[in-house]
Formats: structure tokens, sequence, C-alpha cells
């Protein structure tokens, strides 16, 4: 299973967001039943929203391969997605830490893994301010930032040699229960699934987070069913094979399958 905001139907995606807050989902596939239940749980349309992601990396994936997911979305801008890091500053972190959390050396909060369990709630942290990205990127790539581009993606991106690897436009549903945001997307390529997410500032935070999702999960009614893989992840296994099967093999996702329904389930 897997994620909203707080305007009507001009809201952009990812507006509202601070940068290096924690981003924790679940993910599920949704049908017309779905809708219908929102409604019934009192969730409140917020609006529909299309929009472009592209993602970048070097051509060895030195990136994705440490689970860092570079995205530049049409009419937000850049975002980085990666693991929480131990130790890193919580609320109390200003706007652009650049010097306080972006340590490439610090160890990363992974959640335990029950195998038992189908539900994989994951938690990410989302790096928006340009100078904190760049000094990520940099660091994961070994490369010093230029005093020209420390403060720029785009410069960065091009002197650090990334590329494009992806990109695909969704059409978003979003709605809000509460603090928890649900959206509903479509993506261009003929996927569809759903996410419910919440957003958290400290580590300690997250597993009080996951236990709210889960327990919504089970109010909205989705059964248990295998982890279900998010847009990006369908998109490598259809389009980038190599590039999935690389990440499969280091462990930063796992196998993708086709169920009975033309959609997909990650095992």
């Amino acid at each position: 299973m897997e994620r909203g905001c707080a305007r009507q139907a001009d809201l952009q995606p990812g507006e509202g967001q601070m940068s290096g807050a924690i981003e924790v989902e679940q993910k599920f596939l949704f049908g017309p039943s779905t809708i219908e239940k929102l409604a019934e749980l009192g969730a409140l349309l917020e609006g529909r929203i299309s929009f472009r992601d592209s993602y970048y990396d070097v051509p060895d994936w030195r990136l994705t391969w440490e689970d860092h997911w570079l995205r530049e979305r049409e009419g937000v801008g850049w975002e980085l997605k990666c693991p929480p890091v131990l130790g890193a500053v919580g609320s109390k972190e200003s706007p652009c830490a650049a010097e306080t959390d972006n340590h490439s050396s610090a160890p990363i909060w992974r959640p335990p893994r029950d195998p038992r369990s189908s539900h994989t709630a994951t938690p990410y942290r989302e790096v928006t301010c340009p100078q904190d990205i760049v000094t990520r990127l940099c660091g994961l790539l070994g490369r010093n930032p230029g005093q020209n581009w420390r403060c720029c993606v785009n410069k960065a991106v091009e002197e650090l040699g990334l590329e494009m690897f992806a990109s695909f436009v969704t059409t978003r549903h979003k709605y809000r229960v509460g603090d928890l945001h649900v959206d509903l997307d479509e993506a261009d390529f003929g996927y569809a699934v759903g996410e419910v997410e919440t957003m958290v500032q400290r580590l300690e935070d997250i597993p009080g987070a996951l236990e709210k999702i889960q327990k919504f999960c089970r109010q909205l009614g989705l059964e248990e069913t295998p982890a279900i893989p998010g847009k990006m992840l369908v998109y490598l296994h259809r389009f980038r094979p190599t590039h999935y099967q690389a990440l499969m093999e280091s462990r930063i996702v796992r196998e993708v399958i086709t169920t009975t329904e033309g959609q997909y389930g990650k095992v």
C-alpha cells in the first residue's frame, strides 16, 4: 500500500513541504470503490493536477544505487528523495542546513522489515533546498561543489555529468483526511497507483506515522497484498530493464511481478 496537502484545485505538487522533512508513505492499487470509501471516511478532495517528473543519475547509476532519487518536477523544481540520516536535526533544522544534514558518510536509518508482513510503508527524506541537494550529490559522487554552482542544481547536474533516465506525466487526484494525504495517480505509461502519506520532522516520529498510516489503510478496506511498487520502479522495469536489474541486485528494489489484473506488485 502508500500519499496530499491543504488547498483547493490550484494546489501544486509538492507545495507546503519543508526541505529535509521525512515522508512516510504506503502504496496501494485502487479502483472505484476506493473513491467511495474515501468519501465515507470524510476525505476532502483537494484537486486534480497533472505534472511531468524527470529523474537524473550519472551513467553508472551511483545515486540510485545509494537509494537517492533526484527529480525535477514540472512547476515545482528540484527535489532529492533519500533515506533518513541518523542524527539529522529534526524540527529545529534550518530551512537550508547543508552543513548539518548532508554528510554522505552518516549512517542511514532503515526500517526493520518483518518478512511476515506484506505491507511496507516506507520513510524518505525530501530535500528541496538547492544547496542541500548539491552538497548531498557531491558527497555521494566524491566531488567538491564549485563556487559558481554550489546553490544551483541545474548547473550541478551539468557539471556532475548527470543524465535524465526517466520522464513521465502523472495525473493526480489529491485527498486529505486529517494530517494524512491520499494521492490517486495515473501515469501516462499505463500504470495507476495510490498512496497514503504523512510528513514528520524527527526520526522518532516515524513508528507512530507508520502505525497511523496502516490503521487508515485497514479502514480503507485495503487487502493484504504483496507490497506495491511506485511509478518509478514500474517505469524502470518496463523501459530501463538493465538499470532495474542492477538496482534489484543491489537490493535497492525487489522483483516486480505482473498480477492477474495487469497491474504490478513487488515481492
